[in-house]
């Protein structure tokens, strides 16, 4: 790297510079090349044009809407001269070290000011007293916390889904109770975890509904979140709270608003000045302090680590995150740098492609032989607009002669894996021995989204990992699997991912080194291709017509009599407004076959690709298990049908089983919501 040069647009900034960044390692030519930056900046209005509009389509990109910032100004009305690095006490960034200094054990310079009761220092003005609805639902949680029982988990859920949708105070309610469950003692704890699993439900069904594009669905989830800055992401409120309500946004993978980076970013900022005043400390003592905060986790890995930042920090300033990552590449700790390489997985966009460019600016020698091999593992599984940054920060390290760390030997694995069920999600669960016990490494896939989520699950014996098998079986249809299938769906997912701009957790990382797989790359799914070479598999046996004719005729019975196939049927609102289409002429409401009729002709029809890959992925499933609930011929010759565009739907008795599946849950829905 010869130079990397700091350059904001607007003069008046007090950052604007153009000047030398001096938390990068500049080369000997770097004064030189910076006067010759000011002077093409100076020189040459057209070329400054036009880094304005790429800046322009970018920030369109990033925010999805048209870019509505400040105008910049025109070149030729304003002369740029090279500045020094600007003193960090005196600029923007000044709170960011604020809220760092807070980290830092020492002797406080005075006591420290109470909120004042009832008072919450944010955005925006406090509620009333909590209502009773949510109230009872955290004591519903909390007695069936302890069941194993599914269906009674289900019924509270349905409940809860029934009441979210049906009052809009719904969100208001535990947000304003949330902040008195924060536990006082042991005692407090079970009916806090009960309030944290409530909101996590109430985030996935408002996530479902938006999913499904109900009416509404985009305001109600813009209410609770706008509850939860209002109540919970404010100074004064126990920074438990926020870190345990941040996880449970990101683990119910919502998108989170702007409402809520605002509040937690002028949070973070008012709690870090009211408490910098109780230390006299400089920058770089905050920044010790922070890390050594960090190393007392006794966190066992860095994917631990970058965790708990996320917990504390996902939600905050976009900006101050990337500095923060630069930051922590200064570090003599490894794992604090480790950890700081793993932020390439962040779900916020912004700070991902903030860190792509600050890895490929980073001295070679800053990166671990461990970090190394992370990012040449997954290098492929980001969009392109990132991997050239990684490849440089790849480069870099080499040059470095930074030695990448050997992926660990192949473990010994068994692979269980759902069928891919109505929404295009599968489920695969890895059993591999850890310690004394095992660990199932969890990966979920959703067809058209990537990898969806991935996380490890403990099992401290042979006793629990029998149990656990027993509900994968009982809840989720898992059955044994092949490691081949594995590999060949992840890296589909994969290429989906990519292909959406989608990136997978930091914890598929940490998976691929304990599977010991270093092959997972973007690889595209291609329906038609596979089943050319499933056909190419049949025996001779399978060939027959009168194969073919049977299983066309068994696959009726699927949706009713086959676990795998209980979620196959399509609920969202280009169902609801197809069936009230047909259901407003009352000579129609007497005879369900002219709906299902509707349903594949107005609906189906356009998703005919959609569910040819979910029947051609359920073939290699079921070819892939140990004790396939079907024969895997039976549902190929299914797919190799719809794949046929003219056999018509009608001709497909799967499909027309499924669109009656999908008239009756509309019609239970339609009951169950009065």
């Amino acid at each position: 790297m010869l130079a990397v040069i700091d350059f904001g647009f607007d003069p008046d900034e007090p950052m604007a510079g153009p000047y030398l960044n001096d938390l990068h390692e500049q080369s000997a030519a770097a004064d030189e090349l910076l006067e010759m930056f000011v002077d093409l900046v100076n020189r040459n209005p057209a070329w400054l044009k036009a880094m304005y509009e790429r800046y322009r389509k970018v920030r369109e990109r990033i925010d999805g809407r048209p870019y509505k910032g400040k105008p910049f100004p025109r070149p030729e009305t304003v002369v740029r001269a090279a500045t020094p690095p600007p003193e960090i006490e005196d600029e923007a960034m000044a709170g960011f070290f604020d809220l760092l200094k807070s980290s830092v054990r020492g002797r406080p310079a005075g006591p420290r000011k109470k909120t004042e009761k009832g008072r919450q220092l944010g955005l925006f003005e406090p509620q009333p007293a909590v209502p009773a609805g949510m109230s009872e639902f955290v004591d519903r949680y909390q007695q069936v916390q302890k069941d194993e029982n599914f269906t009674v988990h289900r019924d509270v859920q349905t409940e809860l889904r029934r009441y979210l949708l049906d009052h809009e105070q719904a969100g208001d309610e535990l947000a304003i109770l949330l902040p008195r469950l924060v536990p006082q003692g042991p005692k407090d704890e079970e009916r806090f975890d009960a309030a944290l699993r409530l909101l996590f439900d109430a985030l996935e069904i408002l996530r479902v509904e938006l999913e499904r594009r109900r009416p509404d669905a985009e305001r109600r989830m813009a209410q609770w979140q706008e509850a939860l800055a209002r109540q919970v992401f404010v100074a004064g409120v126990d920074d438990q709270l926020c870190s345990a309500v941040t996880h449970m946004l990101l683990q119910a993978r919502v998108e989170i608003l702007p409402v809520v980076h605002a509040a937690s970013t002028e949070r973070m900022f008012a709690e870090g000045k009211e408490t910098a005043a109780r230390f006299d400390v400089s920058p770089e003592e905050a920044m010790k302090g922070l890390f050594q905060s960090f190393t007392e986790m006794n966190l066992d890995s860095p994917f631990e680590l970058f965790d708990a930042f996320l917990q504390v920090m996902a939600v905050g300033d976009a900006e101050v995150q990337v500095a923060l990552c630069g930051a922590m590449f200064g570090a003599e700790n490894p794992m604090i740098r480790e950890a700081a390489a793993l932020m390439l997985f962040h779900p916020r966009i912004e700070v991902r492609e903030g860190v792509a460019l600050l890895l490929a600016s980073i001295a070679g020698h800053r990166f671990t032989p461990e970090a190394l091999r992370r990012l040449i593992i997954a290098r492929n599984w980001f969009p392109e607009t990132l991997r050239g940054h990684i490849d440089q920060a790849i480069t870099n390290a080499r040059k470095a002669r930074v030695e990448c760390a050997a992926i660990p030997k192949h473990a010994t694995l068994t692979v269980h894996a759902s069928a891919v069920d109505g929404a295009g999600a599968q489920s695969f669960q890895v059993i591999v021995p850890s310690g004394k016990g095992f660990v199932s490494c969890s990966m979920l896939l959703k067809v058209g989204v990537g990898v969806a989520d991935a996380f490890l699950i403990p099992l401290e014996n042979k006793r629990e990992r029998k149990k656990f098998l027993a509900m994968l079986g009982r809840e989720a249809g898992g059955i044994e699997s092949s490691a081949a299938y594995l590999d060949a769906r992840l890296c589909q997912a994969l290429a989906d991912g990519s292909r959406q701009g989608n990136v997978p957790s930091h914890w598929l990382v940490a998976i691929a080194e304990r599977l010991g797989r270093d092959q997972w790359k973007a690889v595209a799914f291609d329906p038609c291709r596979e089943l050319a070479v499933l056909r190419s598999e049949l025996k001779e046996k399978d060939l027959a017509d009168q194969v073919r004719h049977k299983a066309l005729e068994a696959s009726f019975d699927w949706p009713a009599t086959e676990i795998f196939a209980h979620s196959w049927f399509e609920d969202d609102n280009d169902i609801d407004r197809e069936i009230a289409k047909i259901w407003g002429k009352k000579k129609n409401r007497q005879d369900p076959e002219l709906l299902i009729d509707a349903l594949l002709d107005g609906v189906f029809k356009k998703r005919r690709g959609q569910w040819l890959v979910r029947l051609v992925l359920t073939t290699l499933w079921l070819k892939s298990v140990s004790k396939p609930p079907v024969p895997w011929p039976r549902m190929f010759y299914v797919a190799e049908a719809l794949a046929d565009e003219k056999v018509s739907l009608r001709e497909i008795p799967l499909m027309v089983s499924v669109a009656s599946a999908t008239l009756g849950a509309h019609m239970a829905r339609m009951a169950d919501s009065g």
